[in-house]
């Protein structure tokens, strides 16, 4: 017997007992759904909804899986791989669908299926408002929707809708984005107008400058509804993802146009609830202040750094009731159900008004 039948028998073998292995997991991951929901019969409803994904449990094994890593295989494919065998897992529980801005081929599409892999139903809908109505409707089980840009800043659109949607977060993930310019024709000069979503533009408007520059601007809900409009149009481009080309049917004019190299996209994962404390997680605040007091904003803020809380963002949208009337969002380390956090908001409720938490999930920024 050569040494390559040997080995194939050997290969073989392995995928045998692969097999078997992961149908004795998928066996346990049945057996916690029922434990979940054995434990939710002491809800105040019989239909007390049974959250299957924990991205705090999720976070877990990834570290562990590169703790216990000694290759050939490195971290990203063994993390690739363990991601189908979860959503797998994830789908015998319970069938989970998330909604995305869409069409398929957005980023959001892309950063969705990233974090919860092939065995989940991804729901595209035609703005970012409707995400939040899928999941506040019961229509999916999860959404996801592009929270702020590391080179453009925050999407108004989600702050706006945050400020009075019942959804709550429970994860973010962050995606690098390579925007790339798409259109039914190869020569620039031919190009007369782009589409693109508002932080598509943002993100490349130095490279729009340089190279076309007299080419209109049009702004549409989303990267991949650009790329459909561009297929239709002659004259006409999108920036977008390259995967939008092979989807649209469109060349590849440029890519990798954005104006900063490590252009990344970070994404919140939102459902009907937070998942339970890690001991590294964030939590979002909203509050209005009473402009008429002089330091109110300061004074409040002030209550972080009394708890020692630190704070990654800080940012405010017009709350809609009246003019100049800001609602101030804050996110800052610690879950809402932690005693140090339940004190601060107490606190904060001296200085802030309409104090809501959006939500709180594990720190998965990257370092």
């Amino acid at each position: 017997m050569s040494d390559l039948t040997s080995l194939r028998k050997k290969i073989d073998s392995l995928d045998t007992t692969l097999v078997n292995i992961l149908n004795e997991r998928a066996r346990v991951s049945l057996d916690i759904g029922a434990a979940k929901k054995k434990d939710n019969q002491n809800e105040e409803s019989a239909n007390a909804d049974v959250q299957v994904y924990r991205p705090g449990r999720e976070k877990e094994i990834y570290i562990k899986l590169t703790r216990l890593n000694a290759g050939p295989l490195n971290n990203d494919s063994l993390h690739a791989i363990f991601r189908e065998i979860m959503s797998a897992s994830i789908a015998l529980q319970k069938d989970v669908s998330i909604a995305y801005l869409g069409p398929p081929g957005t980023f959001s599409h892309q950063a969705a299926y990233k974090r919860l892999g092939d065995s989940v139903a991804y729901v595209p809908q035609k703005q970012i408002d409707s995400v939040f109505e899928a999941v506040e409707k019961g229509q999916t089980t999860y959404g996801i929707v592009p929270f702020e840009n590391s080179s453009f800043g925050s999407v108004v659109e989600t702050l706006d809708y945050f400020i009075h949607t019942t959804a709550r977060v429970r994860a973010e993930t962050y995606l690098t984005v390579h925007q790339c310019l798409l259109s039914n024709t190869t020569n620039l000069e031919n190009i007369t107008k782009v589409y693109s979503h508002p932080q598509g533009l943002g993100q490349t408007q130095k490279w729009l400058s340089a190279h076309i520059p007299n080419a209109r601007r049009i702004s549409v809900k989303s990267t991949a509804e650009a790329a459909q409009k561009a297929a239709l149009e002659t004259g006409a481009a999108a920036i977008c993802s390259e995967i939008c080309a092979e989807l649209y049917g469109l060349e590849v004019v440029a890519a990798n146009i954005e104006d900063s190299a490590a252009n990344t996209t970070r994404f919140l994962i939102i459902g009907s609830a937070s998942d339970s404390p890690t001991n590294d997680d964030h939590t979002l605040i909203t509050f209005t202040v009473d402009h008429r007091q002089p330091g109110a904003l300061c004074d409040g803020l002030k209550v972080f750094k009394d708890y020692d809380l630190n704070l990654f963002k800080i940012d405010s949208r017009p709350s809609g009731h009246r003019p100049w009337h800001y609602v101030f969002f804050v996110e800052c380390s610690g879950h809402f159900e932690n005693k140090e956090i339940k004190k601060a908001l107490k606190d904060l409720e001296k200085f802030c008004l309409d104090v809501v938490v959006l939500g709180s999930f594990p720190n998965q920024r990257p370092e």
